[in-house]
């Protein structure tokens, strides 16, 4: 049977590949991955291929394996990522370290041939579907996907400058470009933006956020329509910032502070520093900074928060407090981009978890952690889904 995977875990397969043929894999890894060799017939070829080729290491001569033209070929549709690995330790390793040198052949090489496995040729070059893109809604209803990489779009009045993840403009003198547009983060992935004014915005998955090119007027107001955002507001005591968000208004003149929307009947914000004040629908509080202040449409109160919790997400970590087995598939699913699921009838759920998850990680990491807790096992189907079972 052949397993879909994502990117991320086809890259710790690889990585556990490398470690078995040298010998130091972790046990708990080693189980891990002879499961998945035993169900997927490709990836046991692709295995068997690295073993051959590294069998012994003296007859490994790198040099002719850089000029053979199906090496050459196979290298040519390799993506220049090399996915990350252990620290490689020459005495750990022994003569194996040699055929590492061929980092662009064979690891490269190995990695490939998992991920044209797991997917047809057509679709490994086509782009990302829209859906799976951060996208620039603009007012006039055109739409720019943002690739997370480097580019600059002109729009006339408005020049867009992308660069790795951050989003900033320039605005002409004779700005003419007004209107709402809305940032657009899909699951599994974050974003920054900064404002005209200087203010940063880091957005986290599963966010919509509504704002100007330009601010005019006597204050900044920018809409998060849902997500969660952390915002770092430029001083302007002239101008006054505000947010507007389901059942509520911050307004704030120079501060940092979280803040959450994913449950659409409540706003969290946790003020990091500075001062705001918080409007509901029937009362006003100013919150304190190491204070958040919860808002229903009924009511409006405030507590100390744990930062670890509140803020990790900008780390790429997650803190579980015993949440339930259904709150992390929300997280792995949302935040993480691994849709994750409970099967009819698990005892997941019924089970709770107090844990870290660290998005830059392997999942299977956690996915133990979470078996050695409570006995609940996992599987992934041939769609890449995480199942508890």
């Amino acid at each position: 049977m052949k397993t879909q995977f994502t990117q991320q875990q086809n890259e710790y397969i690889w990585q556990l590949m490398y470690e078995k043929i040298a010998g130091i894999i972790q046990p708990r890894d080693e189980r891990f991955l002879e499961a998945q060799l035993e169900r997927d017939e490709c990836m046991r070829e692709a295995f068997d291929a690295l073993e051959m080729a590294l069998h012994d290491e003296d007859s490994l001569d790198l040099e002719r394996l850089q000029q053979d033209e199906d090496w050459i070929d196979l290298l040519g549709v390799i993506k220049p990522h090399e996915p990350a690995r252990r620290p490689f330790s020459l005495h750990r390793y022994g003569k194996l370290a040699i055929a590492a040198a061929a980092a662009g052949l064979l690891f490269g090489a190995g990695y490939y041939l998992l991920q044209r496995r797991a997917a047809p040729p057509a679709q490994q070059a086509a782009s990302l579907p829209a859906e799976k893109q951060v996208l620039l809604a603009l007012a006039d209803n055109k739409t720019i996907p943002l690739t997370g990489q480097q580019q600059d779009i002109n729009l006339g009045d408005v020049q867009l400058h992308e660069r790795n993840g951050t989003l900033t403009f320039d605005t002409r003198n004779n700005f003419t470009h007004s209107g709402q547009h809305t940032l657009v983060v899909p699951e599994g992935k974050e974003f920054k933006l900064v404002l005209s004014d200087g203010s940063e915005i880091w957005l986290n998955a599963a966010t919509r956020l509504q704002f100007p090119f330009h601010f005019n007027g006597s204050s900044r107001e920018i809409t998060l329509l849902s997500g969660e955002a952390y915002v770092k507001v430029a001083t302007n005591a002239a101008q006054p910032f505000i947010v507007h968000a389901p059942n509520s208004t911050v307004q704030v003149l120079g501060t940092e502070f979280n803040i959450n929307t994913y449950q659409p009947e409540l706003l969290r914000l946790a003020l990091v520093n500075g001062a705001v004040k918080i409007q509901g629908s029937a009362s006003a509080m100013v919150v304190k900074p190491g204070m958040e202040a919860v808002c229903s449409d009924k009511a409006l109160s405030m507590h100390p928060f744990d930062p670890r919790a509140v803020l990790g997400w900008r780390s790429g970590s997650y803190f579980f407090e015993n949440a339930s087995i259904s709150e992390i598939c929300t997280v792995l699913t949302r935040n993480m981009g691994i849709p994750a699921v409970i099967d009819n009838g698990s005892a997941a759920y019924a089970m709770h978890f107090s844990g870290i998850v660290n998005k830059h990680k392997p999942i299977q990491e956690l996915m133990e952690d979470v078996k050695n807790a409570t006995n609940i096992d996992y599987y992934f189907d041939k769609e890449g889904v995480l199942h508890f079972r």
